[in-house]
């Protein structure tokens, strides 16, 4: 199951960095249009995204290996497993954090902080799921 689970977080990170990027070169005049008004023009929009984008694409290909080294067997590939689940479970916890936090301090923009602290939240019990799966198997 951990296998599987890090399999659709591959999926889910290599297509979110594929679509920023998308969004960084070719809409971000669409994406600025969505944004309020912001101290940035259009060519530093466009490259914070691209550069964030790529950052999670980068995430993705670290997935992608992570799960071809379990495949391939081993306990160095499970033990990397571990470490990359673990480290994002408690990032995602913590940025869950954060938005709960800003959604107090920021009432006008909480329905959206809330909505991404919940999917900050659901995505650290994921890895913290894998993560102890993992455990479990590295005992056995």
């Amino acid at each position: 199951m951990a296998r599987s689970l890090l399999l659709a977080a591959t999926a889910a990170w290599v297509a979110a960095g594929v679509m920023g990027v998308l969004a960084g070169t070719v809409g971000a005049t669409t994406l600025q249009s969505l944004l309020p008004p912001l101290g940035i023009d259009l060519d530093a929009l466009r490259g914070a995204v691209t550069a964030v984008s790529l950052g999670v694409l980068g995430i993705g290909i670290v997935h992608a290996a992570v799960v071809v080294g379990l495949r391939r067997g081993g306990r160095r590939a499970t033990s990397g497993a571990l470490l990359l689940s673990a480290f994002l479970s408690m990032l995602l916890l913590a940025l869950a954090a954060a938005a709960a936090t800003t959604s107090v301090t920021t009432p006008e923009n909480a329905p959206g902080f809330i909505a991404a602290g919940l999917a900050a939240l659901v995505g650290a019990i994921g890895y913290g799921l894998v993560a102890s799966l993992l455990v479990r198997e590295l005992r056995g």
